[in-house]
């Protein structure tokens, strides 16, 4: 059943801010989806040139 009286702008006006609320965090989110995911391949090993090990001199002590 719905509501007898609606009044769509009042109910628009009195929604906003929570709707508002609602995009800035769905954007937050985003962004620090975007960063971490930035941040990931930044530091990540590009697994280029793999250089052999240097043996250490012996020493006889």
């Amino acid at each position: 059943m719905s509501a007898p009286d609606t009044n769509l702008e009042k109910q628009k006006r009195q929604h906003a801010p929570a709707l508002w609320g609602i995009r800035a965090a769905a954007g937050f989110g985003v962004a620090m989806l975007l960063i971490a995911a930035m941040v990931a391949v930044a530091v990540s090993d590009p697994g280029g040139e793999v250089t052999p090990p240097v043996d250490a001199p012996v020493s006889a002590g």
